[in-house]
């Protein structure tokens, strides 16, 4: 443990110093700082502190000054409202489903687009069997395809 000497006059007193009390004092004076509280000999200011200084600055809402019917009024207009849009939802439901591809259709989609086929390979759709020929166009992209008449 550190000590350190406090001299009272002709006497030297060895007390113990505690390395956490440092940290203390500035916690305190941090507490003190942001609660706002002021130190001795400190001016505070007081202009505009009150709370109808705060209320004063503060823009009165239109909705502010309604009576009690109107209130309820527009609560019972909004509460309408919303039963309305729940009751289009609900009918709008079938709408708003998503109906997945089926694995046919996907299955056909990846096979004619597939880029590792070579001319005579046979493939399989949910047409039929079809021929690759090989690729077509300017680009060299389109793939050509003919139908296997079936026996």
């Amino acid at each position: 443990m550190n000590y350190c000497g406090v001299s009272n006059g002709r006497t030297i007193a060895m007390l113990p110093r505690r390395p956490d009390f440092g940290a203390m004092v500035a916690l305190v004076v941090t507490i003190h700082a942001w609660c706002g509280q002021a130190w001795a000999g400190d001016e505070v200011s007081t202009a505009g502190s009150t709370v109808e200084g705060e209320a004063s600055d503060l823009v009165a809402s239109p909705d502010s000054h309604i009576s009690r019917e109107d209130w309820k009024r527009r609560i019972g207009e909004a509460r309408s409202r919303a039963e309305q849009a729940r009751r289009e939802w609900k009918l709008n439901a079938p709408l708003r489903t998503f109906v997945p591809d089926p694995p046919e259709k996907i299955a056909t989609e990846r096979v004619l687009s597939d880029d590792t086929l070579k001319p005579g390979d046979i493939v399989s759709t949910d047409k039929g069997f079809f021929v690759f020929r090989g690729r077509s166009g300017s680009d060299g992209q389109a793939a050509d395809f003919a139908p296997i008449a079936p026996r």
